[in-house]
């Protein structure tokens, strides 16, 4: 998520709120949604099948219900930059686990599980 303060542009997770600080790994989707490294491993860790139909986050497209889904506990404390509907689909966590495990300064590896 991408939001103006203080005349300059401040990017958040839109699954926990935490902002960029130039440092966190963080991969962006359509229309400056954001996933962060810790929220990605939540996903792997932690995805499930959708309960209802949803739209992804990350792509924008709606998915059925029954797609692997993940979704962010809700937080107890708001955080400007969370989104408390943000969702993301199984193809877009697999997309971002590929891209953070080919950067070279990202401490992360992950491989694809077999389908």
């Amino acid at each position: 998520m991408q939001r103006m303060e203080d005349g300059g542009i401040i990017i958040s997770c839109d699954f926990c709120g935490t902002d960029w600080d130039q440092e966190l790994a963080m991969v962006e989707g359509h229309h400056g949604s954001v996933l962060c490294l810790d929220c990605l491993k939540k996903a792997l860790a932690n995805s499930g099948p959708a309960a209802t139909v949803f739209d992804c986050t990350l792509c924008l497209q709606t998915k059925p219900a029954g797609t692997t889904v993940w979704r962010h506990e809700p937080l107890s404390v708001e955080l400007k930059g969370y989104n408390r509907y943000a969702a993301v689909c199984e193809d877009c966590v697999d997309q971002a686990a590929r891209a953070f495990s080919k950067d070279p300064q990202v401490d992360f590896s992950w491989q694809r599980k077999a389908k």
